[in-house]
């Protein structure tokens, strides 16, 4: 290093750009005088070790031994690539697993929008081919950019008119448009509804998305019709996003395939992650294969079996027939975003709110309360939470309850600063006191109720409390109500039949952050099912106009 300094000392920083050049591949290490004199000085002192930014940037470092076990499988797939592009570098695993699995590399073009990281990828880059002399050195282009404002046209133009194998390769930010917003970070797109989504599902957040997401979708939108492949660490719920996605942009990739890697292992992140692969200037596919990344032994395959997306095409196609839609409307369960307030305990004789407030309130307004984690343990005898429904129909003038139920009134007045400081752009210009999730069906006697979070699918069937209390479910349940007991039993029969368990299994995604969703379970006909089965039920519930009603929290 000392003689390389001795050389460049006194020299402009373009000829000092091309004895680097010459020595390592490295384009354009300096960008002025400013960084070249910058760069001599700090050579002067110890080298500073930079760490990862996980919050500014959401990047995960990935480990070099992962990165070159990814390359190595691209090069199996794709074959040798000419260009490889890095599009989210960070400290550089793939640039230099790249340099070390790749042969005969012409460019590489690596982008990472933190300044210090490209320093520290540039000067490592010049140590490595000082220690060790590469006998070939491609063309490599670090820049210090935003991969968001990036034009990638002539990297593409010159790939096409070369006839280049294109390797794009990497990991890109595992995180949301909405926490990279929350930190302030500027690492993120362009503030815009991405996907173009209308009403409540704007702002009740599916409108917010992964950056990776949004980078991949970019990238094979560029590269479609090029020569070679991708390969990109990726969480396993955005990589079913794209697929989700392929079936409206009919992308020109082929061969796709998620290979499942431990998070915990590689980044001590406990996440569901694996490596994406796909094939450029393919016919469009729509389907994914599943592999372990250690093992290499395939696990199934997901993705589109005509108009429906399912989980495992093969178990899918056994009972496809009861993949239709459901003649009774799922609900989801009460949402209030005030659980201090609203949801209480019951002991010794007497309510107690979430700041150990003794409530006292009119006893008609409460009710028991089942969350997602009380039913495996269900009891009708026996709640741990107990809920204040003020409303009994969604958007119900609250403001009544002073006349109807005073001392309720007055213990959401006490406490009214709570309910103002919900975040949620739901309660924007309604009742203060309002709740969502609530209609005739929350008072039914009986209801058929299952977790959206857990991975085992078990459906209950509850019953009135002790006090004939209906049970109120919150908004992490799904729910069926009933007026009528044998009907919900003869409903329960057939949603837990061998039929609908499997046609389940072909549909769940268990590693989602909902595992079962209402879009989901108003997919399961279960009239096909009754009627073959002969399980007898109130058939005026097989009310086809009524059934495609979407609930507000789905």
């Amino acid at each position: 290093m000392n003689n390389l300094i001795n050389q460049i000392r006194d020299i402009d920083y373009h000829k000092s750009n091309s004895i680097i050049k010459e020595l390592s591949g490295i384009v354009d290490y300096f960008s002025s005088e400013h960084e070249k004199s910058e760069f001599i000085s700090s050579c002067k002192n110890a080298i500073n070790i930079v760490c990862e930014d996980k919050i500014t940037y959401g990047d995960w470092q990935t480990p070099i031994s992962l990165a070159e076990k990814v390359c190595d499988i691209h090069l199996s797939k794709y074959g040798s690539p000419d260009i490889v592009i890095e599009p989210t570098c960070g400290l550089g695993a793939f640039v230099f697993s790249a340099l070390k699995r790749f042969q005969n590399i012409k460019e590489i073009h690596a982008i990472e929008i933190n300044r210090q990281y490209t320093k520290d990828l540039k000067l490592k880059l010049l140590l490595n081919a000082l220690c060790v002399p590469l006998q070939s050195k491609p063309d490599i282009y670090i820049y210090n950019a935003d991969f968001f404002k990036f034009d990638f046209a002539a990297i593409i133009n010159k790939s096409k008119q070369m006839s280049w194998n294109v390797a794009v390769i990497g990991n890109p930010p595992w995180v949301t448009n909405s926490s990279q917003g929350k930190n302030n970070s500027l690492n993120v797109p362009s503030k815009k509804n991405l996907y173009g989504l209308k009403g409540i599902d704007a702002i009740t957040g599916k409108s917010n998305f992964d950056i990776s997401e949004y980078i991949t979708l970019h990238l094979l939108k560029l590269f479609q019709i090029n020569n070679g492949g991708i390969s990109f660490l990726l969480k396993n719920s955005v990589i079913r996003n794209i697929l989700v996605k392929q079936h409206i942009e009919n992308l020109h990739i082929g061969d796709l395939e998620q290979r499942l890697i431990d998070a915990l292992l590689e980044f001590n992140v406990s996440v569901d992650a694996s490596c994406f692969f796909a094939q450029f200037k393919c016919s469009p596919t729509f389907t994914c294969r599943i592999f372990d990344f250690y093992s290499n032994s395939y696990v199934q395959e997901y993705g589109w079996v005509k108009d429906a997306f399912v989980s495992d095409t093969k178990l899918y196609s056994i009972v496809s027939k009861y993949d239709r839609r459901s003649s009774y409307i799922w609900r989801s369960g009460i949402k209030h975003d005030c659980a201090s307030i609203l949801e209480l305990t019951f002991s010794d004789g007497v309510y107690r709110n979430g700041f150990g407030e003794i409530v006292h309130i009119e006893e008609d307004l409460i009710y028991p309360l089942l969350k997602s984690s009380d039913i495996s343990k269900y009891k009708n005898d026996n709640f741990r939470k107990y809920v204040i429904v003020p409303q009994r129909n969604v958007g119900d003038d609250t403001s009544r309850l002073q006349y109807t139920h005073p001392l309720a009134f007055s213990y959401f007045t006490k406490h009214e600063n709570v309910f103002s400081s919900r975040k949620s752009c739901i309660y924007k210009d309604k009742d203060k006191f309002s709740v969502f999730g609530i209609g005739d069906y929350s008072f039914k006697p009986y209801k058929i109720v299952i977790s959206s979070l857990y991975k085992t699918i078990k459906f209950i069937l509850v019953s009135p409390s002790p006090k004939g209390k209906p049970v109120i479910v919150d908004d992490t349940c799904y729910q069926l109500a009933f007026d009528n007991l044998d009907e919900a039993r003869c409903i329960l029969e057939a949603l837990i039949s061998d039929e609908m368990n499997s046609l389940l299994d072909s549909l769940v995604f268990k590693d989602a952050k909902r595992v079962i969703t209402k879009s989901l379970l108003m997919r399961l006909d279960l009239k096909q099912l009754c009627i073959e089965k002969g399980i007898k039920t109130n058939t005026h519930h097989f009310n086809h106009s009524t059934c495609l009603q979407l609930s507000l929290f789905d």
